[in-house]
């Protein structure tokens, strides 16, 4: 099965959410910026860090009661005031002192290790990480569910760096541990970082499984995901007699935005049961029922697909058929 489009999809996505990731460099200040979101409660918190002539930037969005210590009053207040809050997560904590008025407020933070986090790390056979790592996990939120998952799941150890791909991707060890359950567990930790790339669901996989797409491989997953084939789009094409549809089959389909609709009307106009590949052939070079129709009017009827996919792709219209 050709992977290019679904890898691209995969990789685009988490590299645009790993990317957003802060990196604490060594003995570089962390400044910060929070402002008041548009939800009642709700802030934007993000982090940047400068080293030299490099940056590196983080944000995400809190419920104002996360962020501990924070008063929102002096954040909205009129006149420049202090505030001061902190991030615990459990690989450290970050805590932000500076000031704000009218939503939004600037300043700088400093990162502590947390003691237990490490020693989990250590008891996992992890090699000790850097501050900088250590900051990478607490800022995306790493905590032990996931770490004691992935080993309880028998993976081979992943790379802190995987750590952070997966936490920023949000796969919890909650996430793990269902895919297992349900027998639908990726068998690589690249393969698990496309699932929570893609949102790779649990409910999806067993709607797949229902259509009667069971056991799929993590690849398959991967190309029907990021093409959004759903159970739905299956059912479509089996209302209208396309029963058993492989996946690569599928994938074709929805690659050139092929629908059910579009497939009845061929019915419609005389074209029933068309193959697959006649189906590709002629969406790939826009060969649509009311094309066909308009022959018919000019009197050009009884063409094969595969003269219709000629007429097309030599730029036959019908202004053409009537000089």
């Amino acid at each position: 099965m050709n992977r290019t489009l679904a890898m691209v999809a995969a990789v685009l996505f988490t590299a645009l959410t790993v990317s957003s990731v802060g990196f604490a460099e060594s003995g570089a200040p962390i400044r910060f910026t929070l402002e008041q979101a548009r939800s009642a409660g709700e802030v934007q918190l993000s982090f940047r860090s400068d080293s030299e002539g490099h940056h590196s930037d983080w944000s995400n969005s809190f419920a104002a009661r996360d962020l501990t210590g924070l008063d929102l009053g002096r954040l909205q207040a009129p006149a420049s005031s202090p505030v001061q809050f902190a991030l615990l997560r459990e690989a450290g904590r970050i805590d932000c002192s500076g000031h704000g008025s009218k939503g939004s407020a600037i300043g700088e933070c400093g990162f502590t290790v947390a003691p237990a986090f490490a020693n989990l790390l250590s008891a996992q056979g992890y090699p000790r990480p850097s501050e900088e790592e250590y900051y990478q996990l607490a800022v995306v939120g790493v905590g032990g569910n996931l770490v004691r998952a992935l080993s309880a799941a028998h993976y081979p150890r992943p790379s802190i760096g995987d750590l952070v791909a997966l936490a920023a991707l949000r796969v919890t060890g909650g996430y793990i541990d269902d895919l297992v359950r349900r027998g639908h567990q990726p068998k690589s930790v690249d393969d698990l970082i496309q699932f929570g790339a893609l949102n790779i669901s649990v409910e999806y996989i067993d709607g797949l499984a229902r259509a009667g797409y069971r056991d799929l491989d993590a690849d398959t997953l991967v190309q029907l995901k990021a093409l959004d084939i759903s159970p739905q789009y299956v059912a479509g094409f089996e209302r209208i007699g396309y029963r058993g549809l492989d996946p690569d089959m599928l994938v074709q389909l929805k690659a050139l935005n092929i629908t059910p609709d579009y497939v009845a009307d061929f019915a419609r106009i005389g074209y029933p049961n068309l193959p697959v590949d006649d189906l590709v052939q002629l969406k790939a070079v826009d060969v649509t029922p009311a094309f066909v129709e308009n022959l018919s009017r000019d009197g050009i009827n009884g063409l094969t697909p595969g003269q219709l996919v000629q007429l097309r792709a030599i730029g036959f219209d019908r202004k053409s058929s009537r000089k």
